[in-house]
């Protein structure tokens, strides 16, 4: 007889200041992945800023039973929501091997499940459109984002002094 273990399903809540240490070790995990660094005096600022202004900023973190797996901020300015933040914990991005990148796979990406929240959130604040900021080359994400039916709307050139 074979044995399998349930998955524990997957929490998305608004977040609090108890999600302060957790949401700290993403960020952390975050700025070491984009290669920048870490200021947990402005970290804190901004996370308090975050969760005690509910009509411009809101965050959800992501928990699979006790275990936290993600989080997600935004901002709203006007009628527009600017997603800020998206972290997932790497076990949970569901992405494989394409060639020489990682791609998600077939069925829904946990990362979408969080946006579809966001995406719910701000249309409840009044706004009419979602931007997020993406650097190109990121596939995975470019994959998810334009599942959920982003377009590119504006170019950014970049140039370092």
């Amino acid at each position: 007889m074979e044995s399998f273990e349930e998955e524990v399903p997957v929490e998305i809540s608004l977040m609090s200041e108890l999600d302060y240490e957790d949401a700290t070790k993403f960020m952390l995990d975050l700025c070491e992945l984009v290669g920048s660094k870490f200021d947990e005096e402005r970290w804190e600022s901004a996370f308090l800023k975050r969760i005690m202004n509910p009509d411009k900023y809101c965050g959800f973190m992501a928990r699979r039973g006790d275990k936290p797996i993600g989080m997600l901020f935004a901002e709203v300015k006007g009628k527009v929501g600017q997603i800020t933040t998206l972290y997932i914990v790497p076990e949970e991005r569901h992405t494989e091997v394409v060639g020489p990148m990682r791609v998600p796979k077939r069925e829904e990406h946990f990362a979408e499940m969080m946006m579809e929240t966001m995406l719910d959130h701000l249309r409840e604040q009044g706004c009419k459109e979602a931007w997020i900021n993406l650097k190109k080359g990121v596939k995975p994400a470019e994959i998810i984002y334009g599942r959920l039916g982003f377009e590119e709307k504006f170019v950014v050139l970049y140039k370092k002094l």
